[in-house]
């Protein structure tokens, strides 16, 4: 779950307490105990079914993507699944369970987008595998990045 939905959790579970403790109506707890558990499980259950659906996407596109340097992706080669090697130097919006990756080789740097948290925690100076779909990158409209499936460390932290 993501840390928003954490967040949202614990304040609703707060204002319950809250209302609980000033009214003491046990009836309420009725509606706001299965609404607390709806909190808890239907984030869970998203992350899980969408973890489930790239894990599927990532053994179809695996058959089909052709290995690049990172130099050589371009917007002419957008919607082609493609996979690449390389160092991560920045890692932003895990918090969202969201993360962007940026991801350099030899010949360059790119950015990595995933739509579910990994499967594995991923850090700065990690050396990982990534295989997905050129996109044009969000932030940079001129410039391609990397819609991934799946990413995976290809070694230990040396730094």
């Amino acid at each position: 779950m993501s840390i928003l939905a954490w967040i949202a959790f614990i304040v609703s579970t707060g204002a319950v307490f809250i209302h609980y403790m000033v009214v003491r109506d046990t009836r309420f707890l009725i509606f706001a105990i299965p609404g607390l558990i709806a909190l808890l499980v239907i984030p869970m259950a998203l992350a899980w079914m969408s973890r489930r659906t790239f894990t599927q996407a990532a053994e179809e596109h695996n058959q089909k993507a052709k290995p690049y340097k990172i130099a050589n992706i371009s917007l002419a080669i957008t919607g082609h699944a493609v996979s690449i090697t390389g160092e991560i130097q920045k890692v932003s919006f895990k918090w969202l369970n969201r993360p962007h990756f940026q991801v350099k080789d030899g010949t360059g740097t790119i950015r990595v987008i995933m739509f579910t948290a990994p499967g594995e925690n991923i850090e700065p100076g990690d050396t990982v595998g990534v295989l997905g779909v050129v996109i044009k990158n969000i932030f940079d409209r001129r410039n391609a990045a990397i819609s991934a499936v799946s990413i995976k460390k290809r070694n230990i932290k040396t730094t």
